[in-house]
């Protein structure tokens, strides 16, 4: 089972790449969640559009609030943070200022990682952007891994397109 969601933000590619690879932004995405950021990088810190750039967020987050999202089986072993981490890495503007990204978030207390390609292009008449994210999840738990990537799924996908809705929103004040 995979993952595929599309969005557009009213926004160009540019702005829309500047934002997602934002600290204040990943922080406004991260209170939503009530998680916390507990490392943010973005090499080279701030790249032109002829620059590739690789960010690498590491996240933190209370168990007990996703444990009831969980198999009952693995819900016990989720106690105290559980860690989240995501690294980007974004290719270089096109001509028409598209970009695409490769993403890996890993959860290792669910021995579970999320790989998903960003798309970044222009809309038709070049006033905005459309965000097409597509993706799986895999789960290297015996027995359980497949349910665990099953019901993760379903939950990165909208968790990566709300986080493009809210940026449509954010860039609209930054």
């Amino acid at each position: 089972m995979a993952f595929q969601e599309s969005t557009v933000v009213s926004h160009p590619p540019q702005k829309v790449f500047e934002g997602l690879i934002n600290r204040e932004f990943q922080q406004h995405v991260s209170d939503g969640f009530r998680a916390d950021i507990d490392q943010f990088t973005v090499t080279p810190a701030q790249p032109t559009l002829s620059d590739t750039a690789q960010v690498t967020i590491h996240r933190s987050i209370d168990g007990e609030q996703i444990a009831n999202r969980l198999p009952s089986a693995i819900q016990r072993f989720v106690k105290g943070r559980v860690q989240v981490e995501q690294s980007e890495a974004w290719s270089a503007a096109s001509d028409d200022g598209s970009r695409n990204a490769n993403v890996t978030i890993k959860v290792p207390l669910a021995k579970a990682t999320g790989t998903a390609t960003i798309k970044l292009t222009p809309t038709d008449d070049e006033t905005g952007t459309v965000v097409e994210i597509a993706g799986s999840v895999d789960s290297k738990i015996p027995f359980m891994g497949s349910k665990i990537a099953q019901m993760a799924e379903p939950q990165v996908g909208k968790m990566l397109t709300g986080m493009t809705s809210k940026l449509d929103s954010w860039l609209d004040q930054h």
